[in-house]
């Protein structure tokens, strides 16, 4: 009984593990999402993720971590596909949208691997935002 009690708790972790994976892109992704960073957010967001002209919320730092540290990415992801930029929200296509994220991600310290974000929100929720 012992057994079959430890080995449910072993299946639990497990999965609840794999529920929670961290964010998947790939650093060619980071370098398009840095392209079209610079283009359509650095102007208020900053150079720095922090340091916009035009008071754009900081992407990175303690910000960033209280904001949508305890989130997935997928809630991150439809957030800033329906609200960015403010002049036009939704107007990139949705992998320019992954790209930037992608960019993001990166500068908060999540590690590139060698597969892409898709712009798939049900993927996107299996990934955790929590360091």
């Amino acid at each position: 009984m012992r057994f079959v009690a430890l080995s449910f708790v072993v299946l639990c972790a497990a999965a609840s593990s794999a529920a929670a994976q961290a964010p998947v892109f790939s650093d060619e992704q980071v370098a398009r999402g840095k392209a079209s960073y610079i283009q359509r957010c650095g102007m208020c967001h900053g150079e720095n993720l922090d340091d916009g002209d035009f008071g754009g919320a900081p992407l990175r730092g303690a910000w960033f971590r209280d904001h949508w540290g305890s989130g997935s990415v997928a809630v991150l992801f439809t957030y800033v596909q329906t609200a960015m930029p403010p002049d036009n929200p939704g107007g990139l296509n949705d992998t320019t949208y992954a790209d930037i994220l992608s960019y993001i991600l990166q500068r908060n310290g999540y590690v590139a691997g060698a597969q892409e974000l898709k712009p798939d929100e049900k993927s996107m929720e299996a990934m955790s935002l929590h360091k």
